[in-house]
């Protein structure tokens, strides 16, 4: 066998040959091993794999802890603040054989286009009643998901620290801030719009980890959805740019923002129908307003708009990290041309922040610290950017409800600055247990506020004496529950200060009606009326208390409150055919009560009276099949029994 030539060592072999440390001298030695130092961590460090079973330990227990301290809130009631509009007072809920699923979509509530919202409230009323108590544990049950999709976000951008994960769900789960969301009936839109909104970041993360255009393609579905709960949702392909900051590293790029394009297109969609249905329109004819409500106004631009959004801005921030003095309503100051020099610390906050961001978003790609800083505060201020009073509309300068989604972004922040600058993770854990404590009291206490209407708004009293629209609310429910006495002191209290709100006069013609003073009340209802020629309410109201006294006046208030609300007709029409059968204009409440028969087959007064009707226009055998149905409705219905035997002993 041939012998062969010695193997050359190849040139890979050669660079890796020790390197001399001295002249002639070879080290043999391996390099020093350099250990990293575990406390503190970088900023943009990816956690070591932790068992799936600790995160949904953590998960569970975040979301535990929230339904616990929400359960306090299933005895509250339904409040007189918009829940009268969606649930109480609704005629899709309240008309089942008129109004089915497929009216939602068609159909504008509370100045609001939002028809699954709407199908989720039907659903509770069809389901469980009319109750409030379906209703608010169905906002708890929302919002616990909700808070595991938060975990499941942070634990995402965190890089998979659970502790970072747990603590932003938990503080944004119990936060005092986000009660009003929660508790208040009304506000199914926020807690659901959320639901679809976090569950589009994720389904985002999950394309930007897999590349698979299905889940773009979820992401926009989950998009739709959320607008469809609420018009708030429209500011996600920002909030998507945002995640590719956070994911790529760096300002997005062209394509980043051209694959956002249909998003945006839908976002578009959505706000020309906000602004159109919130300035009382129905979207060129596509839609119908359920019932009318005084359009939100604007206010002529002036410089305190800048003053009024920054200093909004300002207290929404000071809230998260001091969460009291939390009140259903905010006012404006009494005088706009002396602005409180508090409010001016908002334009300094704003512009400082504003500055930082610009900042940290150039940095960002380098540095992670910046990046995240980055990252919380642009979400924050994406998300609540459309409910900062910078075009002051309304009549509070903020809402604690503004805050739900966008809190995530400075909980996020603040944990993981909590979290990295704090050297022991015991202490920073303690830290962050104890505001979640302090969290957790609040939140116990705002609970009780929303209890009725009255805690409410005597709650939000104590921080805005003498406001007349929170006295009006107060008196409205005193109203409602008969104490008159207390309703007409309250509404007096109102006009000794001045009021000239419509609704303040309108609740006095309420009381002095109850009280058997309809000439009074009259005036009151005519005070109102010269306010607000066209409130319906008014007319509505005007006409109950002249029913039985002038009812041909009442007939003509009722025809002016059917002018300005058509839609309400559910309402309007079976009074006003009790006031045409007063007048004795029997053809006429004929027409109404049967109107009212379709839609309440089984309203035995409307059959009784559309007999009483008939038997006055000489129609026996009418009268006779209507008052034998209102008895086989309603059996012990005295009226129908007597007139029954009046009518067959002729």
């Amino acid at each position: 066998m041939a012998n062969r030539k010695p193997t050359q060592p190849t040139k890979k072999a050669a660079q890796s040959r020790p390197v001399s440390s001295q002249a002639g001298e070879t080290n043999t030695q391996q390099p020093p091993v350099i250990k990293r130092s575990v406390s503190p961590q970088t900023w943009d460090e990816t956690q070591t794999e932790t068992p799936k079973s600790s995160h949904y330990a953590l998960a569970a227990l975040a979301a535990l802890l929230t339904f616990a301290v929400f359960s306090l809130s299933f005895g509250n009631e339904f409040v007189d603040w918009d829940d009268m509009e969606y649930v109480v007072k609704n005629p899709l809920l309240l008309y089942p054989n008129v109004y089915g699923y497929a009216d939602c979509w068609k159909t504008i509530v509370a100045l609001n286009y939002h028809p699954l919202t709407m199908m989720s409230l039907m659903i509770n009323a069809r389901w469980f009643g009319m109750g409030p108590g379906s209703f608010i544990v169905t906002n708890v049950l929302i919002h616990t998901v909700n808070t595991i999709l938060v975990y499941q976000l942070a634990n995402q951008l965190s890089g998979r620290n659970k502790w970072v994960a747990f603590f932003t769900a938990l503080l944004w789960g119990i936060h005092p801030m986000h009660v009003e969301s929660v508790v208040w009936v009304s506000e199914r839109k926020d807690v659901l719009y959320t639901l679809f909104f976090l569950a589009a970041c994720l389904s985002y993360l999950r394309y930007k980890e897999q590349n698979r255009a299905s889940w773009l393609w979820i992401t926009f579905g989950l998009f739709v959805l959320s607008c469809l709960s609420k018009g708030m949702a429209v500011v996600l392909p920002v909030v998507l740019l945002l995640l590719d900051f956070w994911v790529d590293k760096r300002i997005p790029d062209r394509r980043a923002i051209l694959q956002k394009l249909p998003f945006f297109a839908v976002s578009l969609l959505f706000g020309c129908i906000a602004v159109s249905v919130q300035a009382g329109g129905t979207f060129n004819g596509m839609l119908t307003i359920l019932e009318q409500k005084e359009a939100i106004g604007q206010k002529p631009f002036a410089w305190e708009w800048l003053v009024y959004g920054s200093f909004g801005f300002l207290m929404y921030v000071v809230k998260l990290l001091v969460p009291i003095r939390l009140a259903a309503f905010y006012p404006y100051p009494d005088d706009p041309s002396q602005i409180p020099g508090l409010y001016w610390l908002g334009p300094v906050a704003l512009l400082a922040t504003m500055g930082f961001l610009i900042w940290a978003f150039r940095s960002g790609h380098r540095i992670a610290k910046d990046r995240m800083i980055a990252f919380g505060l642009a979400f924050f201020l994406v998300t609540i950017a459309l409910v900062l009073q910078f075009m002051t509309v309304g009549a509070a300068v903020m809402a604690d409800r503004y805050s739900y989604l966008a809190y995530f972004g400075l909980l996020f922040l603040l944990v993981m600055v909590v979290t990295k600058l704090v050297q022991s993770p015991i202490t920073s854990r303690a830290i962050l247990g104890v505001f979640a404590a302090v969290c957790l009291f609040l939140t116990v206490s705002q609970i009780k506020t929303w209890k009725t209407t009255e805690t409410l708004w005597n709650h939000a009293l104590q921080y805005a004496p003498g406001n007349d629209q929170l006295l009006e609310g107060l008196g409205s429910y005193y109203g409602q529950k008969n104490d008159l006495d207390k309703a007409l002191a309250v509404y007096e209290e109102a006009v000794k200060d001045g009021s000239n709100r419509a609704q303040v006069f309108n609740g006095l013609g309420n009381v002095y009606g109850l009280k058997g003073d309809p000439e009074r009340a009259v005036k009151m209802f005519d005070e109102a009326i010269r306010l607000r020629p066209d409130d319906s309410d008014t007319h509505y109201n005007r006409g109950l208390t002249l029913m039985r006294v002038r009812p041909v006046d009442a007939l003509a208030s009722f025809n002016l409150a059917l002018k300005y609300a058509p839609q309400n007709d559910t309402l309007i029409v079976p009074s006003r055919a009790f006031a045409a059968l007063q007048a004795k204009q029997y053809q006429t409440a004929i027409a109404d009560y049967t109107q009212t028969i379709s839609w309440k087959p089984a309203d035995a007064i409307a059959y009784h009276n559309r007999g009483v009707c008939r038997f006055n226009l000489g129609d026996r055998a009418g009268a006779l099949t209507d008052i034998r149905k209102a008895i086989a409705l309603q059996p012990d219905y005295p009226e129908a029994i007597q007139n029954l035997k009046v009518i067959e002993g002729k």
